[in-house]
């Protein structure tokens, strides 16, 4: 498997308006979750709560999947993975702050992160992760980005929003800035420094 390279990620994203289409499969995931489980701060699990927004999102991304000819969501190993354009393999995960996953680290999570092991029979797909961020209180959504790891390290993120992909922030447009130094600084006139001098003695 080749590690994920962050440009060819964003550019099969934004074919199709995929980043959009998957960033409203995520939130709209997290509003039925809101809606149907409306007793869910009675659960003494938080890992009640992520299994069943895990099942919200996978619902709405099977519909978007569904409606392009370049998705295909898979469902395997108790899971489901989302192919693109038989390029990019890609999971759904819960994230902390820090955009670490809250896999327990089993032989297979820890597989997923190293990019020289191939999984699931598939061979030559770059593996990311589809990651949504709750607030401190998993009371709401606060983040959702596509992520790439490599044994545990952070290799880059992609921030999705309801538009599309959010420029990195090298990519930014620069504003050019003038450089003006008359406007910076001025020096004294003549007569206005010798009456201080004078003033002065």
């Amino acid at each position: 498997m080749p590690i994920p390279l962050e440009d060819h990620v964003r550019q099969v994203l934004l074919e199709n308006n995929r980043a959009s289409a998957i960033y409203t499969a995520v939130h709209d995931g997290w509003s039925s979750f809101e809606a149907n489980y409306p007793s869910r701060h009675l659960w003494r699990r938080k890992s009640s709560s992520r299994a069943m927004v895990w099942e919200e999102i996978v619902r709405k991304l099977a519909a978007v999947s569904a409606s392009d000819d370049g998705m295909k969501l898979i469902e395997h190993r108790d899971t489901a993975s989302l192919v693109i354009e038989n390029e990019i393999l890609l999971r759904l995960k819960h994230a902390n702050t820090a955009l670490i996953t809250q896999n327990f680290p089993t032989e297979e999570a820890q597989a997923y992160d190293d990019h020289e092991v191939d999984l699931f029979g598939f061979s030559g797909l770059q593996r990311v992760k589809l990651c949504y961020v709750l607030d401190e209180f998993e009371s709401s959504l606060i983040w959702v980005g596509v992520t790439a790891t490599q044994k545990g390290k952070l290799l880059w993120k992609i921030e999705l929003k309801g538009e599309g992909a959010a420029l990195a922030v090298s990519e930014l447009p620069l504003v050019e800035i003038a450089h003006d130094t008359a406007r910076l600084a001025k020096l004294k006139d003549d007569r206005v420094a010798k009456k201080q001098n004078k003033d002065q003695q």
